[in-house]
């Protein structure tokens, strides 16, 4: 990670340099200059989308990934797929609600020498395009992504997925079992907790903060998400808020759809795949209460709960995180 925030400063710094020849800034004093025009391009919406573009394909590339698309009928999905695919399981890995194919790049990284990888942007996120006409509850997610492993002759997969990814995964077993070699469950949504989590009794006082209409609910947002929190840049984090909000009125109708789905109370028996359960005790999105839930439900449940992890273990620990993903999928 460390490796490339610095390439990142480096084109930063390029990038700087450029625009002070640029304006003609040489004949100012220098350090002055500089920062000036470093304060300038930090505080764009441009360079900051430019910034996490880099990041991502930096990422992506450490990960053994290439940014791919498949035309389907009625959608073009964007999706992530290994270089190196020949004669290994695949493994999908499937993001959450208002997230993208991005958040699994760092645990693809400890996972990509063993399994052909495909991380789709699923409908209405990433850069996999948002139709208002298009519905986005999960038994229709989980058809797209069905379309999409058709699309790429792919008949047997182990699935993952987190949050809404982790709904996702568990109702694609269900409806798909004779395609399904495995499930992997991290944090998922799909059923109801016990115990509110934090979020939900934010959404209970009247303030849904998945939808955040303020930079300052957005980092509260992101806070809740996660126990240990990656560095990022300051300038980053205000250009993905200002995206996040941006897309408010999207990011509603496919809350609606998706929250609209029946939960899998009455569907878990039906996961027949071996299944590896992730928790972090720490999550504020969805209860830790709800893991004997699951584990009632589900006939063949392996779990694992991380008392110092939050909603998304695969970003916060993704070494930890691939190594029981591995050490699971290698008994199964």
């Amino acid at each position: 990670m460390k490796s490339i925030i610095t390439i990142i400063g480096i084109l930063l710094a390029l990038a700087v340099w450029a625009y002070i020849t640029q304006h003609n800034m040489v004949l100012f004093a220098g350090v002055p200059a500089i920062l000036f025009a470093l304060w300038t391009l930090l505080n764009t919406q441009k360079t900051g989308l430019w910034a996490i573009s880099k990041l991502m394909h930096l990422e992506s590339s450490k990960a053994g990934l290439e940014r791919k698309l498949a035309k389907l009928d009625g959608l073009d999905m964007v999706y992530y797929e290994s270089k190196n695919t020949s004669d290994k399981p695949t493994l999908v890995l499937i993001h959450g609600y208002t997230s993208n194919k991005s958040i699994w790049t760092r645990c693809a990284h400890h996972l990509e020498a063993d399994y052909h990888l495909i991380v789709p942007d699923m409908a209405g996120h990433g850069e996999t395009p948002y139709d208002p006409n298009m519905n986005y509850s999960v038994p229709t997610q989980a058809e797209w992504l069905f379309k999409l492993l058709q699309h790429l002759n792919i008949d047997k997969a182990h699935i993952a997925g987190n949050s809404m990814g982790g709904f996702i995964a568990a109702y694609y077993a269900t409806a798909y079992p004779e395609h399904t070699l495995s499930t992997i469950l991290i944090d998922p949504a799909g059923m109801q907790s016990p115990e509110p989590s934090d979020i939900q009794l934010a959404f209970e006082g009247g303030q849904n903060l998945f939808l955040p209409e303020t930079r300052k609910d957005f980092h509260k947002f992101i806070d809740m998400t996660m126990a240990k929190r990656p560095y990022t840049p300051g300038f980053i984090l205000k250009t993905l808020g200002k995206v996040h909000i941006s897309r408010k009125a999207d990011y509603s109708h496919i809350f609606d759809d998706f929250f609209d789905t029946a939960r899998m109370e009455n569907k878990v028996k039906d996961i027949k795949a071996p299944t590896l359960l992730i928790w972090g005790e720490k999550d504020q999105i969805l209860h830790v209460s709800t893991v004997p839930m699951w584990q009632k439900g589900v006939p063949d449940c392996k779990t694992i709960i991380w008392d110092d992890l939050g909603h998304v273990a695969m970003f916060e620990a993704p070494e930890r995180t691939a190594d029981a993903m591995k050490a699971f999928l290698s008994g199964t």
